[in-house]
């Protein structure tokens, strides 16, 4: 297969994200509340320690973060470097990660609201301006051009970090009322076409892989937003099933809450420029 194949393959099997400000607007604050705990913070403390060491960043040394949601990399990432640029597609989570900024003294750190889709790089002055550029589960990086762009803003590495395995306690308790293709699911995550084609352009990716395990109590509202966008960005649901699915998930809560636990398989790949 040549990189055109990857390419193809990339845009075939994306889901479908025209509404994805609206769907983030409306998650940031449960979010960016589930983030927030100390034993994310601990993880994701650890995990940016070892992107720095790997990087070889300093105190000198300057970080975009794509994506960037509520700002829980950057502000891991802050104490390590000089500076810290992040940006999402949704207000409300840069709004967070505004006040996230303030609350964790990070001034080094600053937040944006933009498209990366759009985004131009030469007019911003983003041009191998950084000395890493960070995208961690983020559905901005989501075909070739995206990609390049993320390598062009970067001189010296990039680092992606996706899931790439989940096991999700309510989740895979709606997939049995669809007919679910796994296989297309895996290849829609942003890990195996990028890996690939970054191989094929001259790059050697280096990939970790971590397992993580997390529990967490998600509001019936939530869980319905959440677990619905996902199915329907992937595949067409009909009415009727979509009222099977908010039957299964009212059966699963309890006062209002639904319990979820989720096991993950997060692959972490580093490539230098």
């Amino acid at each position: 297969m040549n990189i055109e194949s990857f390419e193809k393959l990339w845009v075939d099997y994306q889901p479908d994200r025209k509404d994805a400000q609206e769907f983030w607007n409306k998650r940031a604050p449960s979010f960016n509340k589930r983030i927030r705990r100390k034993t994310a913070d601990e993880h994701r403390q650890r995990l940016m320690e070892h992107l720095a060491r790997k990087a070889a960043l300093d105190h000198n040394s300057a970080v975009l973060d794509i994506g960037c949601g509520p700002g829980a990399q950057s502000l891991e990432m802050a104490p390590l470097v000089g500076r810290v640029e992040g940006f999402d597609l949704a207000p409300n989570m840069i709004d967070l990660a505004k006040a996230n900024a303030v609350e964790d003294n990070c001034p080094n750190a600053s937040f944006r609201v933009l498209d990366w889709q759009a985004a131009d790089i030469d007019s911003m002055g983003w041009r191998r301006q950084f000395d890493l550029v960070l995208a961690s589960r983020t559905p901005a990086i989501n075909n070739r051009a995206t990609l390049e762009k993320m390598i062009a803003a970067s001189s010296r590495a990039c680092c992606m970090i996706t899931h790439v395995e989940m096991r999700h306690s309510v989740r895979d308790q709606l997939k049995s009322l669809l007919d679910w293709d796994e296989q297309k699911a895996r290849i829609a995550r942003s890990f195996f076409c990028a890996f690939n084609m970054l191989f094929l352009m001259g790059f050697y990716p280096e990939v970790e892989y971590f397992d993580r395990a997390w529990e967490s109590e998600t509001t019936f509202e939530d869980a319905e937003l959440m677990h619905l966008n996902y199915f329907t960005s992937m595949m067409t649901i009909s009415d009727s099933l979509k009222a099977e699915m908010r039957k299964k998930l009212a059966s699963l809560c309890r006062d209002g809450i639904i319990q979820e636990r989720v096991e993950s398989k997060l692959a972490v790949m580093f490539w230098k420029i």
